[in-house]
């Protein structure tokens, strides 16, 4: 099995086409993306759904803008650093990190806003291109694949054919890239951060290579399972050959976890997983109006029912959450047994908000909104059959119109309510 991760991607993107940015302190930067609820900016918005990860959204600014028209608002710098080039890391600047402070500790650092579309083509051209040069190619995630090299290539030949790949990748797509391989596809990935920058590590003895490595550096290891693992004072992975009958306590997530450290997991190559869930999400700056709030939830649900009808999902269960100023959060589910239309997700998510906004003059800081439980085939409400299968059907009608002319297209009337409009008016 082997793992390729492109390095620092976003960054590396950028070089191929701003030679500038190259060999030295640059990283790509990124917002909460307040331009969703902002009506003079939505026709600069974009979706994609062909790729998935950390720090990659499906609904996008297309931020083909200056520095100061992405992240410079009033007199404040707004944003997160999501990419640095290895040259910026050397000065401390690391994923997470606001653009302010980022700034501060490497003055000289060259920050540019994002382009998702971009990379996204990227990554699909990589894929492509993978696909042809291995048998079985799994995409994890935006910058990272996995690849089953057995009865392909042999195993005293593996190192040679990953130097060769990596090579055609810098000649074709000038993109870095580091791999990792192993008989087991989690100890490849593990591998591979110890490959980086640009290299390549082969794992042929997997006690040995694991013995001193930290726990919190394998794939799958969060923080629940580090305070577990942490009170048992095991702190490296050597540690946890002695504490099997502690994982196998854990059931099915614990036992999967133990064989993947020690390399007895035998996945295989997943070419494509199914989706389990998709949402939307949005950190905004502190608001106490209600009815500010609810104009966002309903421009949030149309962005997630775009995407939804865009998918031919259906889902069966609805997800909504807030989080308040005082870092307070609240959160509401809701099943649904009926066809799937963008005004049905309007009106649960705000029935949802109402049920869960348990301090109604507080300020809200986040709203999140989420499908799951996906299905082909379901029984429906016969109730409301009739009215859903209309309402499904305009969902569609107002798909296309959006995919044609932009996700503005089609509004509703409650998007424009706001300032001192929504002090005047109410949402039904």
């Amino acid at each position: 099995m082997i793992h390729l991760d492109l390095d620092a991607f976003f960054i590396s993107a950028e070089r191929i086409i701003k030679p500038y940015l190259r060999n030295i302190p640059a990283a790509v930067g990124g917002r909460g993306d307040p331009f969703i609820f902002d009506p003079s900016k939505q026709n600069k918005l974009d979706t994609t759904h062909t790729n998935r990860g950390a720090f990659v959204p499906s609904i996008f600014y297309d931020a083909k803008t200056s520095f100061e028209e992405y992240f410079v608002e009033g007199q404040k710098i707004r944003g997160i650093i999501v990419t640095a080039s290895y040259e910026a890391r050397k000065y401390g600047v690391k994923t997470g990190m606001t653009i302010k402070e980022a700034l501060q500790i490497c003055p000289h650092l060259q920050v540019v806003p994002p382009n998702h579309l971009y990379y996204h083509h990227l990554s699909t051209k990589l894929k492509r291109f993978l696909q042809k040069e291995i048998p079985a190619v799994e995409q994890f995630s935006i910058d990272e694949f996995f690849g089953d090299l057995r009865g392909w290539i042999e195993d005293g030949e593996v190192e040679e054919f990953l130097r060769n790949l990596q090579h055609k990748i810098m000649q074709k797509f000038q993109l870095p890239i580091s791999i990792g391989a192993a008989k087991s596809k989690w100890i490849a990935k593990l591998a591979t951060s110890y490959a980086k920058p640009k290299g390549i590590k082969v794992v042929r003895d997997i006690p040995a290579f694991i013995h001193n490595i930290p726990i919190e550096e394998f794939p799958g290891i969060g923080r629940g399972y580090l305070k577990r693992l942490k009170r048992y004072g095991i702190n490296t992975l050597g540690e946890t050959k002695d504490a099997k009958e502690i994982f196998y306590s854990w059931k099915k997530p614990g036992i999967t976890l133990y064989k993947r450290i020690w390399g007895m997991d035998n996945e295989g190559i997943a070419s494509q997983t199914p989706r389990k869930s998709i949402g939307i999400s949005r950190t905004i700056d502190p608001i106490s109006d209600r009815i500010e709030i609810k104009r966002r939830i309903v421009i949030l649900a149309r962005h997630l029912a775009q995407s939804v009808t865009k998918l031919s999902l259906h889902p069966a269960c609805i997800y909504f959450g807030i989080k308040y100023e005082s870092g307070f959060k609240a959160k509401a589910h809701k099943r649904i047994d009926r066809v799937f239309s963008e005004k049905l997700l309007i009106d649960t998510a705000l029935a949802l908000f109402s049920e869960c906004d348990m301090a109604p003059t507080s300020s809200i800081m986040r709203i999140a909104l989420s499908c799951s439980c996906f299905a082909n085939r379901r029984i429906y409400n016969m109730i409301h059959l009739q009215r859903d299968y209309k309402l499904s059907r305009l969902s569609r009608l107002n798909s296309h119109l959006r995919e044609k002319f932009g996700n503005d297209a089609v509004l509703w009337g409650v998007e424009f309510i706001g300032g001192k409009a929504a002090k005047e008016k109410q949402i039904s």
